[in-house]
C-alpha cells in the first residue's frame, strides 16, 4: 500500500477554482469526491468568519449547509473535473484534497499497480504535476491529524511563524472559531509531531 501526494494545476474549467474565487476569504477542504457516470460530486468542509453570506452566494451547482457560525459544508453537485476523473479512474482512492491558489494537493492511497495508472492518466491529461510524497502510510502516532494539519497550514499560509507574525494567536483562534489556549495547544502538539518524525525520534 502506497500513500502519495501529487500537487497539480488547476484547470482552467475547473469548479473548484471557481469556487476558490467565490470563496477567497475562507479555507477550504476537499473531504470527498466520488464519480457519477461522467460527473463528478465533491464534499466540501469550509470554514470562514461569514459563513452564512458564503452560503448564500454559493453557484446553482453547488448547496451548502452550516454547522456553526463559521464552518460549513458544501455538496458540489455537478463537476467534470479531468484531474479526479484521471485519479479515480486510475484506481486510487482520493483520502482529501486542498485548493491552493491555482494548485491542488492531492492526498491519495493506491498499490504500484494503479499508481502506475494514475502516472500515464495524468501525463494524458497535460496538467502538470508534481509528486510531492510517495511512501508507506504513516503510522497512526507519529502522523498529525486532520485538525492539527488544518491549522498548522493556515498558520503558516497566514504568517504565524513570520517574524514579525503577520497574524495573531487571538486572531488565528477566531478563524477556526476556538479559545487561543486551545489553538495554543493544537499547535504544539502538531509541532511536536512533526519535529519528531523528522528526527525520527
Amino acid at each position: 500500500m502506497l500513500e502519495v501526494q501529487i500537487k497539480t494545476s488547476l484547470p482552467e474549467s475547473c469548479v473548484l477554482g471557481a469556487l476558490n474565487e467565490i470563496l477567497n476569504q475562507a479555507v477550504m477542504e476537499i473531504e470527498g469526491l466520488t464519480q457519477v457516470n461522467d460527473e463528478i460530486k465533491g464534499l466540501l468542509n469550509v470554514r470562514a468568519r461569514k459563513i452564512e453570506d458564503l452560503i448564500e452566494n454559493l453557484p446553482s451547482y453547488c448547496e451548502g449547509i452550516s454547522l456553526s457560525s463559521k464552518e460549513a459544508k458544501v455538496l458540489v453537485k455537478e463537476h467534470t473535473c479531468l484531474l479526479a476523473h484521471s485519479i479515480i479512474a486510475s484506481g486510487c482512492l482520493i483520502t482529501k484534497a486542498s485548493v491552493d491558489g491555482r494548485e491542488i494537493v492531492w492526498n491519495v492511497i493506491c498499490d504500484d499497480e494503479s499508481f502506475l495508472q494514475l502516472m500515464k492518466n495524468l501525463e494524458e491529461t497535460e496538467v502538470d504535476f508534481e509528486i510531492l510524497y510517495k511512501g508507506r502510510p504513516a503510522g497512526e502516532k507519529s502522523k498529525i491529524t486532520y485538525r492539527e494539519e488544518e491549522i498548522l497550514k493556515i498558520a503558516l499560509e497566514r504568517g504565524f511563524f513570520d517574524f514579525p507574525k503577520r497574524i495573531k494567536l487571538e486572531e488565528l483562534a477566531d478563524i477556526f472559531g476556538i479559545a487561543p489556549s486551545t489553538l495554543s495547544e493544537i499547535l504544539r502538539r502538531g509541532q511536536k509531531k512533526i519535529l519528531k518524525s523528522y528526527f525520527g525520534i
